[in-house]
């Protein structure tokens, strides 16, 4: 099964202040569960006010820079990970939130969610 993970640090976090710890201590940790499968995909992203939000309530394709004024949690990057169940996937979304605590950064948050399905599962 398929799991994927929202990664949702603090809304004033920059690049720049990511400790230099972590940074070396995810690249080994990766490359552990690219290696082993366990790991599909993974990525963090720009900011949101380098985005674009697309809404559809009013029946026409209306387009919104960012950022966004309403956004109260910004996803920061994610992770897709082939695991058996839950339980497995929490044990790897608890790995990566241990390297984070590790190295100084205890205040994000992680979602973790089974991917349904989709055209690449």
């Amino acid at each position: 099964m398929r799991y994927f993970m929202s990664i949702i640090p603090p809304a004033d976090l920059k690049s720049e202040d990511i400790p230099q710890g972590l940074m070396d201590a995810m690249g080994p940790w990766m490359e552990k569960n690219l290696a082993a499968g366990s790991l599909v995909s993974t990525g963090g992203l720009k900011p949101a006010s380098e985005g674009r939000r697309l809404m559809g309530h009013t029946g026409a394709v209306a387009l919104t820079d960012g950022p966004f004024a309403e956004a109260k949690e910004v996803i920061g990057g994610y992770a897709v990970f082939e695991a058996p169940d839950l339980q497995a996937a929490t044990a790897l979304a608890s790995e990566f939130m241990q390297l984070h605590i590790d190295n100084g950064l205890s205040n994000i948050v992680l979602e973790l969610r089974e991917i349904a399905g989709g055209a690449n599962y």
